[in-house]
């Protein structure tokens, strides 16, 4: 009885490993000792009683993008162009350099040299080349685009130009086009002003002296300012005799401007009392057209439009 209860457990653990390892390999030879029956099948249910499940749909077919008409599209430029300022565009201020401008009204422009070639109207763009002093003021040297075509380096007056920094390339051909045809309006504006202007002058009877005294004057000062120009760059015999020149011109001058003054007293003073007579260009209908196109083109060309 001694070695009893060691016996049993050690007999106990050797057959319960002997089932642990033997029973995995002998479930082949299970059923040729002992019958098993396949499970039944569920009861089938009435017809009645079955719910019907809807057919998946199919997912639905990729459909383009309704057509839009030629008059709604939004081109795809004009979704992209941002405002001018974004692009370094503005106004130039006095110590900035500007990269391009554009005519604000009719102006004459002129071969490098001072040679007179012809004018244009506002709205006509420009590239930048830089600045110089003449006899007629301050000048821009460019290139004009007159027609989107370029021409030959220029001179035109500064006082009719705008200039701006940046480059016009850079503006969306929507904005270009916008600022062409605001200046344009401009220039159209200020042409029929001058008409209405020399239309009411016409009817001053001191009209006719006092023009003739305004042009001797300053063609007087022209020739005066081109020999001042040419004295700057002459040797210093020649220098000599052009500064004789130019005093006796600013002795000549001094009966020209005091003729001038007379007449244009005349003049204004006709003008101030019968000014009741004289229609306002602002009240021209051309012009009250031509201003509303322009107020409507200003918000699409912000920082261009003066």
């Amino acid at each position: 009885m001694r070695f009893f209860w060691p016996v049993y457990f050690v007999s106990l653990a050797a057959g319960t490993a002997a089932v642990y390892t033997a029973a995995p390999l002998a479930r082949p030879y299970l059923s040729a000792f002992v019958r098993t029956e396949p499970p039944a099948p569920a009861p089938a249910r009435p017809a009645a009683s079955m719910k019907a499940v809807p057919a998946r749909e199919p997912a639905a077919a990729y459909q383009p993008a309704p057509e839009v008409s030629p008059e709604k599209a939004v081109p795809v430029a004009a979704a992209e162009e941002l405002p001018p300022a974004l692009n370094g565009i503005y106004l130039a201020q006095r110590g900035e350099k500007p990269g391009w401008g554009v005519t604000h009204q009719r102006t004459t422009y002129y071969t490098l040299e001072g040679a007179r070639v012809g004018t244009v109207e506002g709205g006509v763009l420009l590239e930048f080349r830089g600045t110089r002093t003449s006899s007629k003021g301050a000048m821009v040297e460019c290139v004009l685009f007159e027609h989107g075509t370029p021409s030959a380096p220029l001179l035109v007056g500064v006082k009719d130009v705008f200039l701006f920094t940046g480059s016009h390339t850079k503006l969306s051909p929507r904005q270009t086009a916008d600022v062409q045809a605001y200046y344009t309006l401009n220039g159209k504006i200020a042409n029929r002003k001058n008409e209405l202007l020399q239309m009411a002058a016409a009817k001053n009877p001191f009209f006719t002296e006092y023009n003739a005294a305004h042009k001797a004057l300053m063609a007087h000062i022209e020739r005066a300012q081109e020999l001042a120009a040419r004295r700057d760059k002459a040797t210093e015999l020649e220098k000599t005799r052009i500064e004789d020149q130019l005093r006796e011109m600013k002795v000549a001058e001094t009966p020209l401007r005091a003729a001038y003054d007379a007449k244009h007293l005349k003049f204004r003073t006709w003008k101030q009392e019968h000014a009741n007579e004289l229609g306002k260009p602002e009240d021209d209908s051309f012009v009250k057209q031509w201003s509303g196109q322009m107020a409507e083109l200003r918000p699409r060309i912000p920082g261009l439009a003066y």
